[in-house]
């Protein structure tokens, strides 16, 4: 009788196992579906720099989605922040990436957090902000600044970005919320700079 009870058992845990692979499956699926349509999007946009962008976030947030593994909420977050990024919601995939950093993560997961949020950040301003009359140079340099994982340097080119008279209301928005994500860094660049960035549209909201 034990020996029936064990059986069942270990064969109701081995169902548990499978479903729970299933999932996870499914749900790493979802997100290389979403890398897909992000790379085809780029490759649309004639855009060289989304397609070069969008080439190393996928590795990123794949190995990001891995060494989440039993995670399910952050994986999920991990997967909103790309759908919203894929989605054009310039904002809402700003505050996702920024949530996955936020998070209680091991050592590795916290670097492959901020490599996600940074290319992931690089991206939406290459997006949005490529095309901007007079702002092509503070563009590259914001983008080469997160590729490298070096926010603070973005942040003079952000602030140029950020004080441009084109801004429409929606990249206005999103200039905002640039400053607002990676303000903290003003500390390290001085006060002369900080007292700068307290005149932006959107800073200290």
């Amino acid at each position: 009788m034990n020996h029936i009870v064990k059986v069942l058992f270990s064969s109701a845990a081995l169902v548990v196992v499978g479903l729970t692979t299933a999932v996870q499956a499914l749900d790493l699926g979802a997100l290389t579906s979403l890398l897909g349509q992000l790379q085809t999007v780029s490759k649309a946009a004639g855009d060289s720099t989304l397609v070069s962008l969008a080439g190393e976030l996928v590795p990123k947030a794949q190995a990001l989605y891995k060494a989440l593994a039993g995670n399910t909420a952050i994986q999920g977050q991990l997967t909103g922040a790309i759908q919203s990024l894929l989605g054009g919601k310039g904002v809402t995939a700003l505050g996702a990436f920024s949530k996955l950093t936020e998070a209680k993560l091991t050592a590795e997961q916290m670097n492959l957090a901020k490599d996600v949020g940074n290319v992931g950040s690089a991206y939406l301003v290459q997006k949005n902000f490529a095309a901007l009359e007079g702002a092509q140079g503070d563009v590259a340099q914001i983008v080469n600044a997160l590729r490298k994982g070096e926010p603070s340097a973005a942040l003079p080119a952000l602030q140029g970005v950020a004080q441009n008279t084109k801004l429409t209301p929606t990249q206005k928005e999103l200039a905002g919320a640039l400053v607002d994500q990676y303000a903290p860094e003003v500390k390290k660049l001085g006060n002369a700079l900080k007292e700068g960035l307290k005149g932006l549209s959107g800073f200290g909201k």
